[in-house]
């Protein structure tokens, strides 16, 4: 994912990971019974907010929805990572970035 957002942006689209393994192909998710989207800003810290689910789970997608307010406050590169839980187990996804800048209108 090479995604541009915008700083105090609140995005309306949602974002639709694909799980795949070290071979790129399609992760079956049944396994697991949640999902979270983990996003930390350039100072390190976890951005909190929105909903990931796990829709189709045959072939490895969840979506995940942006809170209500924003999660990039600042300019920079965010980490986002997506993990994958069942009651106290979790799996982790490789970390993606996400580039937020400033608007135009500041």
């Amino acid at each position: 994912m090479n995604k541009t957002y915008y700083k105090s942006q609140v995005p309306v689209e949602t974002i639709t990971f694909t799980v795949k393994d070290e071979r790129s192909i399609v992760r079956n998710l049944s396994a697991y019974t949640g999902a979270t989207v983990l996003i930390a800003g350039p100072d390190g810290v976890i951005r909190n907010g929105g909903t990931a689910t796990i829709t189709n789970a045959a072939n490895g997608v969840v979506t995940f929805t942006f809170p209500n307010t924003t999660v990039f406050d600042m300019v920079g590169d965010y980490a986002v990572q997506l993990k994958l839980t069942n009651g106290t187990k979790a799996d982790y996804a490789d970390i993606t970035t996400i580039r937020v800048v400033e608007s135009l209108e500041g």
